[in-house]
């Protein structure tokens, strides 16, 4: 975090720094360069005409030794150095002079035109950086005093308002620090708490989340926290769904392992048709060992497969066919499966986890009912809602208390242990079917029916009616 905070930090602070240091170059280029309206100066150009002339006013007033102090102080403060000379060429501070300077002084001296082409000096001065002037005292002393710019755009505004500049610099820098800390921390800090949830998360603490930000709390970073949580959220739940699912498995393969082991021994130490009879117990709870796994795995792939692979699906048709497949197999107890209500209806989804619901749901049933009664099953539209079909399937058994019912969609919970033992059930049935139709936007519920028996509805999203 701290790490991840200063270099943020350091990024913000120099780019302000730059953008300060540009916007005084830009202002102090413009400055020099800008003329001033009714002259045919720059601004930089009066500016060193102003010194020269406060030089020769105290030149005048005071004598050779008046402008010390100002020639003295533009070697100190620069970048405009001034220089005083006399007829000999000679700086009255005894300095070496440029030889632009001494050029311009001469110039001044003899009273020559610098744009005179026919003047006699060697080289014209620059006179964008160099400015220069007669001054004739009232003994006729003659003197030059010369003006010249020898720094940059940063030297001249330090040399026009050095102490302005350097307070100006100084507030902004702190400005840029205090913004530049302000920014670097609404952005670190909630990267930091994603940060820290994340890591918590990788080492096993499964309830780690981001929660409310309460500083950064931008759109991006608002979407990403809640993007993590949900994440965290998701797997926490199939980690548990999963942790759950081999519990209960492993719990409900003790009892038909150890009633494999009996018809085992049963088998070895009893006549042949003990044998026999024990092989065919064998057969019996192999056969329930594996419906019960293989409806383990689907459950496990129901609720941790990604978005499944949709197709348009004729649901009336579909149910019939589930409706036959059952009714045929009740036929030995003569229990029947009737349809009491149809309609064409196609929706999009997943055809095999839609049948595998409907499919279970109705074989619950079947199972549940009476011997000689008939279990129900109706396919209509939501008469409320045209867009939600609902398929309703209802058996004449016994039903379920009323605590239960909605605890008989979990997986392995039986409400009869003895009874869903001797139907052949293993506990899935509804939690697969109730994750099928959680998958399609669904959901399902149940209830005891008037007059007895257990009445399971199921509701799907479907196409509008034609």
């Amino acid at each position: 975090m701290r790490r991840l905070f200063w270099r943020i930090f350091a990024a913000f602070w120099l780019a302000m720094v730059v953008l300060v240091l540009a916007m005084v170059w830009i202002t102090t280029r413009n400055f020099e360069t800008e003329k001033i309206p009714g002259l045919d100066v720059t601004r930089l150009q009066a500016t060193m005409d102003d010194q020269l002339a406060r030089v020769a006013r105290d030149l005048r007033r005071n004598g050779p030794d008046g402008p010390h102090r100002w020639l003295r102080a533009s070697d100190e403060r620069g970048p405009v150095r001034l220089y005083l000379l006399d007829e000999q060429g000679r700086d009255l501070l005894d300095r070496r002079v440029p030889s632009e300077a001494a050029e311009a002084a001469r110039t001044a001296l003899l009273g020559l035109d610098p744009a005179d082409p026919m003047r006699s000096a060697p080289a014209e001065p620059d006179s964008d950086r160099i400015r220069q002037r007669l001054v004739i005292l009232r003994d006729g002393r003659r003197y030059a005093a010369v003006a010249v710019f020898d720094g940059s755009s940063f030297g001249r505004l330090l040399y026009h308002r050095p102490y302005a500049f350097w307070s100006h610099i100084g507030l902004a820098l702190i400005v840029s620090t205090l913004v530049s800390g302000l920014l670097a921390y609404y952005v670190a800090h909630p990267i930091g708490r994603i940060r820290t949830s994340m890591r918590r998360f990788a080492e096993g603490d499964l309830d780690a989340r981001v929660g409310r930000l309460r500083f950064g709390r931008s759109t991006e970073m608002t979407g990403l926290a809640g993007e993590f949580d949900r994440m965290a959220e998701r797997i926490r739940a199939l980690v548990e769904n999963n942790r759950r699912l081999v519990r209960d498995v492993s719990h409900e393969l003790r009892s038909p392992l150890a009633r494999l082991r009996v018809a085992l021994e049963l088998a070895r130490e009893g006549d042949p048709g003990e044998a026999r009879r024990s092989l065919d117990r064998i057969e019996r709870e192999a056969d329930r060992l594996e419906a019960m796994l293989a409806q383990a795995i689907e459950l496990s792939r129901l609720e941790t497969a990604h978005e499944p692979r949709r197709e348009r699906v004729a649901l009336d048709e579909l149910v019939d066919h589930a409706i036959r497949n059952a009714d045929y197999e009740g036929a030995l107890r003569e229990r029947k499966v009737v349809q009491t209500a149809t309609a064409p209806i196609r929706l999009e989804g997943a055809p095999d986890a839609l049948y595998s619901a409907v499919e279970n749901i109705i074989r619950n049933a079947l199972a549940y009912t009476a011997d000689g009664s008939t279990v129900e099953v109706a396919l209509l539209r939501d008469p409320a809602d045209p867009a939600l079909a609902r398929i309703v399937v209802r058996d004449h058994g016994p039903g379920v208390p009323e605590n239960e019912l909605k605890r008989i969609f979990e997986p392995f919970y039986r409400t009869d242990a003895a009874r869903t033992r001797s139907s052949g059930g293993t506990g899935l049935g509804l939690a697969i079917a109730r994750r099928a139709v959680i998958n399609h936007g669904g959901h399902i519920i149940a209830c005891n029916a008037d007059g007895g028996g257990l009445e399971v509805t199921i509701s799907l999203p479907v196409e509008p009616a034609a």
